[in-house]
């Protein structure tokens, strides 16, 4: 249960992390196309989100998001270097940097975790992961 309790807990934490930050990006003048875009990645990280939360209380578990001092910088830099280049092309830049973030780290996790880990929580990790793979692919077209 250790294991899938740590799967659990980073699965909530990257998706949550998604739910928070996206709204930031969607203030941010952008394309109609880019505002399409985003506001469909922000549903799959809410219902990934979700997921997460009904996993845990169906076992009694407490999830945390990724707090708000992250949200906080994320925003901070988010709006900081769009000021600098306002441009979509330049929030499709950050938007697949935090995508190969978390790309990386669950791929990492999934390797680390997944052997001992429930395999519902897996099928979650990898569909977070596909998630994230496709969002890279879809701001590519902004660049």
């Amino acid at each position: 249960m250790e294991d899938s309790e740590a799967l659990l807990r980073f699965i909530h934490k990257n998706a949550a992390m998604g739910v928070g930050t996206l709204p930031q990006a969607l203030s941010l003048p952008q394309s109609r196309a880019m505002t399409s875009a985003l506001q469909d990645q922000l549903r799959e990280y809410r219902a990934i989100a979700a997921r997460s939360q009904s996993y845990a209380k169906q076992k009694g578990l407490h999830l945390k998001g990724p707090g708000s001092a992250a949200l906080t910088m994320s925003g901070m830099m988010l709006r900081a270097q769009t000021a600098l280049d306002p441009s979509t092309s330049k929030l499709a830049e950050m938007m697949i940097q935090g995508s190969t973030m978390g790309t990386v780290e669950m791929t990492r996790r999934l390797h680390q975790l997944s052997d001992q880990s429930d395999p519902e929580l897996v099928s979650l990790g990898r569909q977070l992961l596909q998630t994230e793979e496709q969002n890279i692919q879809q701001m590519k077209r902004f660049l």
